[in-house]
């Protein structure tokens, strides 16, 4: 047989560039973020060491150095992550459907705790970085806030703003309807395990249920409860 052959398992010759998939350098420097963040969650800013970064990580010193121009940098970088992770899970929880901003809200809720109850390190984290705000400048010193957290926050208030002036809020100031939320989910999972064996067992759907309870009382008007819990009844009848 003359020509050429096929051989069936020839690999085809790669294209000039850079490979695909993340590069080492970005898997070094993921790595350096995530034993920062355990470190920063358990003992916030005061907690995070380079030596025991780059020992956790099995790297050294001079490589955190090399991705990090201090400690401050990679504390931010911490707060980055968390950022973008919550960005990637709260595409649609503020959307306009349902269009009750109760029921949106009771939504929102059940999505930050399922996102907190996945990874409580995430909540752990948010919890310390609201202590030591004043540690989060950035490295160019502008703000105090990672972009894609004021993103977030942004949606936020404008979902809150506009249940005000749809009647269904409490016309209190948007942060402060953001901070009820946030603490009484936040509370929950810094809880240590010992406190939540205390608590009878209770499954984190059950404890959704009452946490969702609970944040209506704070931030939904009572007319708004009252129709909604109307609804309710007459669906269930």
């Amino acid at each position: 047989m003359t020509g050429r052959r096929r051989v069936a398992n020839a690999t085809t010759p790669r294209r000039p560039g850079r490979p695909r998939g993340p590069s080492q350098a970005n898997r070094l420097r993921q790595r350096l973020v995530s034993e920062a963040s355990v470190l920063y969650a358990e003992g916030g800013y005061a907690g995070v060491n380079i030596s025991t970064v780059a020992e956790k990580a099995g790297l050294t010193k001079a490589t955190v150095f090399h991705y990090f121009a201090n400690k401050e940098s990679l504390v931010y970088a911490v707060f980055v992550g968390l950022g973008e992770r919550l960005e990637q899970v709260a595409s649609n929880w503020f959307d306009a459907t349902p269009t009750s901003h109760a029921a949106r809200l009771e939504r929102l809720v059940g999505s930050l705790v399922d996102f907190y109850g996945a990874d409580p390190l995430n909540a752990r984290i948010l919890c310390q970085g609201l202590l030591e705000r004043g540690r989060l400048a950035p490295p160019t010193g502008e703000g105090d806030i990672p972009p894609v957290f004021a993103h977030f926050v942004g949606r936020f208030v404008e979902f809150v703003e506009s249940g005000i002036r749809t009647g269904e809020f409490y016309p209190d100031r948007p942060i402060a309807s953001i901070m009820a939320v946030g603490g009484i989910i936040l509370f929950e999972f810094m809880l240590p395990e010992p406190a939540r064996r205390l608590s009878g067992g209770v499954s984190l759907k059950e404890r959704k249920r009452e946490m969702s309870a609970l944040i209506a009382r704070a931030v939904v008007r009572p007319a708004t409860r009252m129709r909604r819990q109307s609804k309710t009844t007459r669906r269930t009848t």
